[in-house]
């Protein structure tokens, strides 16, 4: 099922993430026992099915604002055999985050890259003590450390995309690692609050 999803995502244009930068995350899911995850941008599932799948994980809650998208993953979450530890949420990230009253273990952060920053801080509120942000694309094809040329159509959306790194960089409330995985994962975790 996971192979169809993905050759559906690549016939039809829709992004999913990268066999590399999934294996990634489903191996941190599986060494730290991440039991509460947070996917912004579910696109049609592939991601929430990959990390539903595994041992620990007890709840994916996945938010997707595309209507078209979303009822994708609705039927592809419905064929999955992980469907149970599946919340989709038809909402803008924003909205959800902000209204949002839950705590994660993991928040997988793969929606609209120019807002990266203005969800940060909301989304490390909603962090369990110890919890992580992975935040994919965080190089966008290189253009955030101007390793290639930005189209000038991209130039606002790679701006806050360099702030965001910039900042997660320097915020002392975290511990920010970035790995040269797919086009760049950063591993945001959160300190202790009781340190």
């Amino acid at each position: 099922m996971i192979e169809d999803i993905k050759n559906f995502g690549k016939n039809n244009n829709i992004p999913i993430t990268l066999d590399d930068t999934m294996k990634f995350i489903t191996d941190y899911i599986d060494e730290f026992k991440i039991k509460t995850i947070l996917e912004i941008g579910t696109a049609i599932a592939f991601g929430s099915i990959n990390m539903a799948s595994r041992k620990s994980v007890e709840t994916v809650d996945s938010v997707e604002i595309n209507v078209d998208r979303f009822k994708i993953a609705q039927e592809n979450v419905e064929k999955s055999n992980v469907k149970e530890k599946i919340s989709l949420h038809l909402i803008d990230a924003m909205q959800y985050i902000k209204s949002c009253d839950k705590k994660f273990d993991l928040i997988y952060l793969d929606g609209p890259k120019g807002q990266y920053i203005n969800y940060y801080p909301i989304l490390l509120s909603l962090l369990n003590d110890g919890g992580v942000i992975l935040a994919d694309n965080i190089y966008f094809h290189g253009m955030v450390l101007g390793k290639t040329p930005t189209p000038h159509s991209l130039n606002s959306m790679i701006r806050k995309l360099r702030e965001f790194y910039n900042l997660i960089l320097n915020d002392k409330k975290v511990h920010t690692k970035i790995y040269d995985i797919g086009d760049g994962v950063a591993l945001i975790k959160k300190v202790d609050d009781k340190n």
